[in-house]
């Protein structure tokens, strides 16, 4: 029976043991929504309090929690996506992963605000969502599939669902294997899927033998005032065409043409900031020759996504920047259908992009330097891309050392000081070395090496303060960046447990800031909160994400870039010879640490804990 929703929760989560084959429902209180409002801030909530410390990320305690805030299901552009929480297998610490496309408005009209799984089926297994309820049911025959037959076989035996699967790397647990919502769907209507991409939960699922949830909903959502509702939306809306224009015309690739211009684009393994064959893989070339069809999430204007194809039939979604970065630039790879090959290869197999272009561009580094013997991975090959691909799903061969993730590759390769990550966690497709305060966001970063923590890449590049574009940001000036900043965790810990898109909460030009994010809070849910109240609760979920990861063993050495951002220049590109200057970032780092209200080795004070209301959690330190 159809049922509608007013209030910006359900009020219900369901909680999956897959040991014993039992799901019970939380009717969950007040409090936890009105202090950790959904998404990544609640999955975090339920992720600290119900798991013991120090477990291994790919046994039975890990939870994975899927989880939406209380926008989705409202006809409104952004608010159409799915937070998935764990302990990461890749670092060891707080995992996360965020999904558009439909997969989190058809949660909710499922009338569930979160499901979390935990413990490991001794079979395959995949669940069902529907009416308020989950299902267990057996997944053995899909088993061994790709993303796209699993999806493609999940409609044949039950009909229109969003779903989210693994492919082969989950189920071999690669330690950055993603969950794929969407490709079938996608192929059949022409509208976004996604991807749960970064810190490995497709290897928390395949631990679990879970092969796949599937969602479907009949249920509807309102805001709490129809006529502002509507109002806003179509200011949102305006807005959105008027200010994301170079994202509507050209999708996700259009960053590279700014990265590659000021030689903050990652080349050759982090030797060059900037790409001789840019013209081959640029914005332009991928536009005209391949993209067939804009595709857009629920309720989106802009249709960032891009419906590829080759000239031989191959259709893919993508590849988006950061796969254009991963699978050219940093392997040195020119060619741009075999970039678009390698991303339909690693949404099939189900690994995450960034990781994947990292790993690979790291053994062929490596090969170059004749620290590992395996000729055939050299740079700007891209059958060696395609090959090293599909050996790391399967864990064949150098795959299956590549398959941990480049920290523990290069641990077995003895070759530390060549490897570049943050808490294990590989770069993604902004150079440090050129972009001051991104060599910040990334060191003190939660989940490691990550550009959607902060988004400190786009006021960087522009040169302005994200809240405050009258002032200037220098991107090669190791001041003016720590205050910023923080402002950008908070806020995007509070974008990311509404749940809602950041392209539509870009730094400068919005058209969602903290005003605008007040106001849909209020008419999601009846209740009244101002920006500076709604930045205290982002500030209560970083803080509680830090307390989680020093409960898991983080220490202020965490917190540094490698060594090879230090001690290396830049080779080539116009920010040739930039580095990070030890002094001086280690100067911003404790600037950053003092302005959180954190002691020099990074520990929240408990005056900090006091106002925050985290007084339960001092007895980590």
């Amino acid at each position: 029976m159809s049922k509608v929703r007013r209030s910006g929760y359900w009020n219900k989560i369901a909680l999956v043991d897959l040991s014993n084959k039992s799901v019970r429902y939380l009717e969950s209180n007040e409090m936890l929504y009105a202090n950790y409002i959904g998404g990544i801030g609640l999955g975090l909530k339920i992720l600290i309090d119900k798991t013991p410390p120090n477990i291994d990320p790919l046994s039975p305690d890990n939870l994975l929690v899927f989880a939406v805030g209380p926008v989705e299901g409202l006809v409104l552009p952004s608010a159409a996506r799915m937070a998935a929480v764990f302990k990461s297998p890749l670092t060891g610490f707080f995992g996360e992963s965020l999904c558009g496309g439909y997969i989190g408005t058809e949660l909710v009209k499922a009338g569930l605000d979160a499901v979390v799984v935990r413990g490991a089926s001794s079979s395959p297994v995949y669940l069902l969502a529907e009416d308020g309820k989950v299902e267990i049911e057996n997944a053995s025959h899909l088993w061994g599939l790709d993303t796209y037959a699993t999806e493609k076989e999940l409609w044949s035996e039950l009909g229109e669902v969003m779903t989210a699967t693994i492919g082969p790397a989950g189920e071999n647990l690669v330690r950055f294997a993603c969950i794929v919502h969407g490709l079938y769907m996608h192929e059949k209507k022409k509208i976004r899927g996604g991807f749960f991409g970064r810190t490995g939960g497709g290897a928390v699922m395949g631990s679990k033998k879970l092969k796949a949830i599937a969602i479907r909903g009949g249920h509807r959502v309102e805001p709490v005032d129809e006529e502002k509702f509507i109002e806003l939306r179509n200011k949102v809306v305006r807005l959105a065409r008027e200010k994301l224009q170079g994202l509507s015309k050209y999708g996700t690739s259009a960053i590279m043409a700014l990265t590659n211009s000021t030689g903050s684009l990652p080349t050759r393994y982090y030797e060059g900031g900037d790409f001789e064959g840019y013209e081959k893989v640029g914005p332009e070339t991928f536009n005209k020759l391949y993209v067939k069809k804009k595709i857009t999430c629920f309720a989106c204007p802009v249709a960032c996504g891009r419906h590829s194809e080759t000239p031989d039939g191959l259709e893919v979604e993508g590849p988006e920047y950061e796969t254009l970065f991963a699978f050219g630039p940093l392997p040195f790879i020119d060619d741009l259908e075999a970039i678009i090959r390698a991303n339909d290869l690693a949404n099939k197999l189900g690994v995450d992009t960034i990781s994947t272009g990292n790993v690979v561009a790291y053994a062929m580094y490596l090969s170059e330097k004749k620290l590992i013997d395996e000729d055939w991975l050299r740079f700007g090959e891209s059958q060696a891309l395609l090959k090293a691909i599909e050996m790391i799903a399967y864990r064949r061969g150098l795959g299956d050392i590549l398959a941990e993730g480049v920290k523990r590759a290069s641990e077995k390769f003895n070759a530390t000081g060549h490897a570049v990550h943050v808490k294990a966690l590989e770069f993604p497709g902004y150079e440090p070395r050129a972009l001051k305060g991104v060599a910040l966001a990334y060191a003190v970063s939660a989940r490691g090496a990550c550009h959607l923590r902060h988004v400190a890449y786009r006021p960087n590049l522009v040169g302005a303060h994200p809240f405050n574009p009258e002032i200037k940001v220098d991107r090669l000036s190791y001041d003016g960046h720590v205050e910023y900043m923080i402002e950008l965790e908070d806020f995007y810990a509070v974008v990311d447990s509404m749940v809602m898109c950041k392209f539509y909460c870009l730094p400068v030009i919005g058209p969602l800031l903290w005003k605008e994010l007040s106001e849909i809070y209020y008419l999601a849910t009846g209740r009244i909160i101002d920006p500076l109240e709604l930045r205290k609760k982002g500030e209560k979920i970083n803080n509680l994400i830090r307390i989680y990861n020093i409960r898991e063993g983080l220490k202020k050495d965490d917190d540094m870039l490698p060594p090879r951002i230090y001690s290396e220049n830049l080779k080539f590109g116009s920010s040739k010879g930039q580095n990070i200057d030890l002094e001086k970032f280690l100067k911003m780092r404790k600037e950053y640490y003092r302005l959180r209200g954190w002691s020099d080795s990074g520990i929240p004070h408990p005056e900090k804990l006091r106002e925050l209301g985290l007084d339960e959690y001092t007895q980590y330190f």
